[in-house]
């Protein structure tokens, strides 16, 4: 098919690079872990073969208090690793048959059509792209999701084991139990440390409404800016409490964003082909590609209950 020849490559080219300019901000304005990352600096951009992450999980050892002429510790210093996370991919695409386009031969018919098919992908990505930072493995294709490097223990996150590497654990409560407050409050405090504490909680519908339930009519709190969102929340010691619809069913999550990255590899974040036709078919399209991964930097400061019966 002679798509430029139709003189239909221009038009949509430059009407896909305009809708691009804020294709990126609606898909992480849709969805309140997408927003959360977003709006908190936690999208990133890596260079590299891999997305390695300096990690620190110990004070050095070269310290303490002396007197007069005592020998100083000159050992090298322990307590400094990283975690090391694959490349992850993710594509969509915006494409069109001959016939379509043949069709919708007229300008204004040709930039409905291209709307509607931007629309339906920019949705797509939001959802698909949610879906996978909760429930992703990271095996085999999977991006890694807050339901494995969080919501399970004993289990490998960036090369790392906790089964012998402890300090790598985040605390699960896997107790099949009601939510009270005491579990909320056991949880958070355990994914603290001195003044750093947990930023963001986020759980089921069903998990909001029973948090909803316990706290009395003058504590309903919320966060003005995610509020200003869209996003239903609630507070809960400073932290603001929200729901996905992919978070899974009786998982609540303590989550320290300072600690959690959507890592990107800049020159193929959202990046747009140009338009491709194959040799056995009557099409044209477009992908759109997005390379990168969730990483964790501290699991110990993230805390999940992951078997609530009312959430």
């Amino acid at each position: 098919m002679a798509f430029a020849d139709r003189g239909t490559d221009g038009l949509l080219s430059s009407t896909i690079d305009e809708y691009m300019k804020t294709f990126e901000d609606n898909i992480f304005s849709s969805k309140p872990l997408l927003w959360a990352l977003q709006t908190g600096g936690r999208i990133q951009n890596f260079h590299g073969t891999a997305i390695v992450v300096p990690l620190m999980y110990a004070e050095a050892a070269n310290k303490g208090v002396y007197s007069d002429d005592d020998v100083f510790a000159t050992a090298a210093n322990t307590g400094l690793g990283s975690a090391k996370y694959e490349i992850r991919q993710y594509y969509g695409l915006v494409h069109f048959t001959g016939l379509e386009l043949a069709k919708n031969s007229g300008e204004q018919a040709l930039l409905s059509l291209l709307q509607s098919r931007l629309e339906q992908l920019e949705l797509t990505i939001a959802e698909n792209l949610d879906q996978e930072l909760w429930e992703g493995t990271d095996a085999s294709k999977r991006w890694l999701g807050i339901e494995k490097a969080v919501g399970t223990i004993d289990n490998t996150v960036g090369e790392i084991d906790s089964t012998t590497e402890t300090w790598w654990e985040a605390t699960v409560n896997s107790s099949a139990t009601a939510l009270t407050l005491a579990i909320m409050r056991a949880l958070y405090n355990s994914a603290s440390e001195g003044n750093d504490h947990p930023t963001n909680i986020f759980t089921t519908q069903d998990g909001f409404e029973a948090y909803e339930a316990l706290i009395v009519d003058n504590a309903r709190f919320n966060d003005p800016k995610m509020a200003d969102a869209g996003f239903q929340n609630l507070m809960y010691k400073g932290a603001p409490i929200t729901f996905d619809k992919y978070v899974p069913d009786g998982d609540m999550y303590f989550l320290n964003l300072k600690y959690i990255t959507l890592a990107k590899l800049d020159d193929v974040w959202f990046s747009v082909s140009d338009w491709l036709t194959p040799t056995n078919a009557d099409v044209v399209y477009k992908h759109i590609r997005l390379y990168g991964n969730l990483v964790f930097s501290n699991r110990a400061r993230q805390a999940a209950a992951t078997a609530l019966t009312d959430a």
